[in-house]
Parts: C-alpha cells; structure tokens; sequence
C-alpha cells in the first residue's frame, strides 16, 4: 500500500488514467485494511498505555478523514474513469483541496506507520530470519533509516513540499525528472517521519513507564 501511494504521488510520470486507476486500487485496499484491523480500532491491547491509546485514536480518526477527503476530492477531479458520474466537479479548489489533502494525508500515513514501527520491524526480522536482538536489527538498520530520515529532512526543506501544505495555487511537475530520484526523495521523507513518530513515543511514553530497576 506504501508502495502505490508513492504511485499516487508521481501523477506527472504515469499519467492521468494509471493515476485514477492507482487511487481506485488504493481505496479498496484502504476499505481492505480498515476491515482486516476493524477489531484494532478501538480495542487496542489494555497493556498499552493510556496516552499512547489516546495518540493512537487521534492519528487514526486524523488519517481517515484526510484520506477520505482526498478520496472524495480525487474522485470528483477524474477526467477518465468516473467522468460522466454526477459528482465531478474540476473547479480550481476542488484541485486545490485534493493536493493538499494528498500531501497531508502522506505524511499522516508516515504517522500511522511510525506508530506501528516496532511491529513493522519484529515483523520483516522474522520474515527474514534475523533475531530481533542481533547488531544488524540494533545498530545496523536503525543507522540505515537514520541517514535516510536525514535526505528526507533536506528534501523536505529544499522542495516545494511545505507549500503543498499550505494549499499551494500552483503546481509544478519536473517532468524531466528521474522517476527512481521522485520516488527516493518521497521515501525518504515517508521514514523521516515514521522515525520522528517512533522517536518521540519511546521518548514522550515508553520511556517513561519502563519499570525501575532495583
């Protein structure tokens, strides 16, 4: 899913029609997730601290309503697929309201992953038969996303990024661009955050209700 959002953001690169049919995929598999994990909506582990719960439903409720929002925006711009239905609406804001949502909604989802990173991690160890205890899993791979946490911080700065955030009345597509460089620098941005929201969790939350040792 990670993946084809990165899709959805190189519009300029694939062109109109994969891009509608990539946001047609990626909301099934949005309704697919939501279903899968309805029983974690709410009733998460009672083990889990109570600030973490309450961070946990915040970011949740935050992430649906600006992926629904640019669900919604993005439907009503198609020019392809759903062009004849009753809802479409190209008006400037409309397009206005859909990129800003879109790059919002990107970094939310950074956030959404960035709160289930340690699982994530267990997860891929498993997967790959690594211990969860070993240099690689401790020192190596952490390091790895640290530098890649950094390009996306400089990324972040030196693009036009922050302004899609202020909703942005122009867009502007480098069309000569590497697509494998578009695709980095978005990366490296999703983990900037993953890592911040990680980061800040063990520091705000887990740290503090680790037991004392005797």
């Amino acid at each position: 899913m990670t993946l084809l959002l990165l899709v959805l953001m190189g519009f300029h690169l694939h062109g109109e029609i994969v891009h509608e049919w990539a946001g047609i995929i990626f909301t099934l598999l949005i309704m697919l997730h939501l279903y899968l994990n309805r029983h974690r909506l709410w009733s998460l582990s009672p083990n889990i601290p109570l600030t973490m719960l309450v961070v946990n439903r915040i970011i949740n409720a935050v992430t649906f309503v600006v992926i629904l929002t640019a669900i919604v925006s993005g439907m009503m711009l198609s020019r392809h697929i759903l062009l004849d239905q009753a809802f479409h609406n190209p008006a400037s804001w409309v397009r206005k309201v859909h990129m800003t949502s879109v790059h919002w909604g990107m970094l939310i989802l950074a956030l959404h992953i960035g709160l289930h990173w340690k699982m994530l991690a267990t997860f891929f160890c498993r997967v790959l038969n690594i211990s969860s205890n070993s240099f690689f899993a401790n020192v190596m791979m952490p390091g790895v996303f640290s530098l890649i946490a950094l390009l996306g911080l400089y990324e972040l700065l030196n693009q036009d990024y922050l302004d899609y955030l202020l909703i942005k009345d122009f867009s502007f597509f480098d069309y000569d661009e590497s697509a494998l460089l578009f695709y980095l620098r978005y990366l490296a941005i999703l983990v900037l955050f993953s890592l911040m929201t990680r980061f800040s969790l063990w520091c705000l939350i887990f740290r503090k209700d680790k037991p004392a040792s005797p």
